[in-house]
């Protein structure tokens, strides 16, 4: 049989069973790159429009390979191209005969910004009933809410459009701008969303300065200055529109360098804009260099002056600043010394979505997870994570994982998910919000007294414009004294448990011997760091699955994957739980076991954890349960082991 008579004989057994799913109005054979493919255009019934959450028409494409290669994807995206809009742009059926196929094709292209639901031929096409199930099955065992890191694409960008192009249209005309917010509120997303507005549609040169570099934070005044004037001038002689900072550790005098950026602008036609992420890293708080607490004056003041000279010159020099506080902007001195850029940036908040924006997003996103939720169900999750939006995202994750796909497409009503909700706030919320209050309360510490008397029902009594803060940050409800929502309660109220989490540095020795806690003050630093170590626990083991899976993914050797997490146990224990999944197994780890996975497995986190010495000897310390048999410990203990503690929390933090 030829390649050509056995590509039509697929098309039409997909033919045969999209019968009442799929309306094919045209089919084709095509050569690409010596392969052959078979090719249909299908216009998808109404229920496969709302199952789908589609509302094209779909490229259906078929092979004879038994071996996939990434060519099948360079020409799915170019058809998908030459039909002009005709077609979903991200949405691609292919039916194959390559056994390890589907694993292949998906992560190919997820790559190239493609859902590609891949069918194997035989069972997934026997039927009607059978292709719907395999189509549903592919579509929904992704999920659409998981996000990681910062988003800009439309297909994840929700709520913020008009601010981003608001944003970017006010930087073009050369403004001083702020885009400040709690930990994971989107800054770094709608920061990416403006820098792609002002490429898109604006003639400037950007020049990024991400504080949280290492070789950045770890400049003085004059090194910054120096690497942001060369920089621009490097990006306006070659006309580049977007450039990130090029360090130099020259010491060369700051006047020198403040002419050089002056001169740059004067001899632009274009806006230069400078533009700062995690300003926090490069300010008198700075979590990684004290010396920013007197270098932060001497740099603004002459950032300020070139600024100043721009705006007399008609030159177009605009700044946007992104981080949590604008506190040392808002300060009259610093270390005595008058603060140069008082109220020089602007205290503009990226505050939680509008209510309508969040439940639009979680239905949206639902749909392509078959999961239809309702404005009740979906306002649910909303005001339970506070409108912020990568909590809420966290949040239908969890109701996500908790619902069979086998159950799908499911109209989702509040009643089944209220105990998910409650749920997911115990198991993991309550950790997400009390990172992202640490850090705020660290960066800004005046709040913290602020949100504790409104947490205690004394909000009355907390100034009106502390509360306006709060508000903005998203940490205090907008029409009452309340924190807002359960997932910020309950992360507060973790937080007002651990006085000691609120210091910068934590002790390691205490004058305190083990006779000065009385019984219950024994009790109660037990159940503190007891729920943070299984807190902990909990994260590692998700962190270690994901990574691992990851990479399994990635080197085609999925098969291998529970295999190589059970590796670290013994024998006997191995053979008791071969039959379990990954997941299942790596929650039957002890403490000591995932340890050893994770040394095992160093290469894949070495970079997030650092030296592995230091880390093993952390998570001994924690594995020293104290209350597993009520043993009499003193204060420096207690130290020693929240030491151990925020040494693993801080590193896990960074990745959330």
């Amino acid at each position: 049989m030829n390649i050509e008579h056995e590509t039509n004989n697929l098309l039409n057994d997909f033919t045969k069973s999209a019968n009442g799913l799929f309306e094919i109005s045209s089919r084709y054979i095509k050569i690409f790159e010596q392969g052959t493919y078979g090719c249909a255009i299908a216009k998808p019934s109404k229920r496969i429009k709302n199952s789908l959450a589609i509302d094209r028409e779909v490229l259906v494409v078929v092979t004879t390979f038994k071996d996939q290669q990434q060519r099948t994807i360079k020409f799915l995206l170019q058809e998908i191209h030459e039909y002009l809009g005709r077609l979903e742009t991200t949405l691609v059926v292919v039916l194959h005969k390559d056994r390890d196929g589907n694993s292949k094709l998906k992560n190919w292209g997820r790559d190239s910004g493609l859902s590609v639901l891949p069918l194997l031929e035989g069972e997934s096409i026997e039927s009607t009933a059978a292709l719907e199930k395999s189509l549903c099955i592919e579509l929904y065992s992704h999920d659409p809410f998981d996000v990681t890191g910062p988003v800009s694409d439309d297909a994840n960008f929700f709520g913020r459009r008009d601010e981003a192009i608001d944003l970017a249209r006010k930087l073009q005309k050369g403004q001083i701008r702020s885009c400040l917010g709690i930990r994971k509120i989107g800054k770094t997303s709608i920061l990416n969303r403006v820098l792609h507005e002002i490429k898109t549609a604006h003639d400037c040169i950007c020049i990024m300065v991400d504080c949280s570099r290492d070789d950045i934070w770890q400049l003085n005044a004059a090194q910054l200055l120096e690497s942001i004037a060369q920089t621009t001038e490097i990006a306006r002689v070659n006309n580049l529109n977007y450039s990130k900072l090029a360090v130099t550790c020259n010491n060369n005098p700051i006047p020198d360098s403040r002419k050089i950026l002056e001169t740059s602008l004067g001899l632009s036609n274009k806006t230069i804009i400078l533009v700062f992420d995690e300003i926090d890293y490069i300010t008198p708080g700075s979590p990684t260099n004290n010396s920013w607490k007197s270098e932060f004056n001497i740099f603004w003041r002459n950032l300020r002056a070139v600024y100043q000279e721009s705006a007399r010159e008609n030159n177009k020099f605009s700044v946007l600043v992104a981080g949590v506080s604008a506190h040392w902007f808002s300060i009259e001195s610093i270390d005595g010394i008058e603060n140069s850029v008082l109220a020089f940036i602007p205290e503009e908040y990226l505050s939680p979505m509008p209510l309508g924006a969040s439940i639009a997003m979680l239905k949206r996103l639902g749909k392509s997870a078959g999961l239809h939720f309702d404005d009740e169900s979906a306002e649910k999750i909303a005001k339970a994570t506070g409108n912020m939006p990568y909590w809420s995202r966290k949040c239908a994750s969890y109701i996500n994982r908790k619902i069979l796909v086998a159950d799908r497409p499911l109209e989702v009503k509040v009643e089944r998910i209220e105990s998910m909700i409650s749920a997911f706030v115990l198991e993991e919320g309550a950790a997400i919000a009390q990172v992202a209050l640490r850090h705020l309360f660290r960066v800004f510490p005046d709040l913290y007294d602020a949100a504790l008397s409104c947490h205690n029902g004394e909000g009355a009594l907390v100034p009106e414009g502390m509360k306006r803060i709060l508000r903005r940050y998203g940490v205090l409800d907008e029409h009452s004294f309340s924190l807002s929502g359960e997932m910020m309660v309950s992360g507060f109220s973790a937080l007002a448990t651990q006085p000691s989490s609120m210091s910068s540095s934590i002790p390691t020795s205490v004058n305190t011997s083990s006779n000065d806690l009385g019984i219950n003050e024994w009790a109660e630093e037990m159940a503190a760091i007891s729920r943070r170590r299984n807190l902990l626990e909990r994260k590692l083991r998700e962190l270690s699955l994901n990574f691992l899976r990851f990479q399994s993914l990635e080197s085609g050797r999925v098969s291998d994957l529970v295999t190589r997490i059970n590796s670290v146990l013994p024998q006997k224990q191995r053979e008791s739980i071969t039959h379990l999944s990954a997941e299942d197994s790596i929650n039957k780890f002890l403490w000591s076991d995932l340890v050893k996975l994770l040394a095992k497995e160093w290469a894949l986190f070495e970079k997030m954890f650092g030296a592995k010495d230091e880390f093993i000897n952390h998570c001994n310390i924690i594995n020293d349960r104290f209350d597993a048999h009520a043993k009499q410990v003193d204060g420096a203990d207690f130290a020693l082991y929240r030491r151990s503690l925020k040494y693993l929390e801080d590193r896990l933090a960074k990745i959330q």
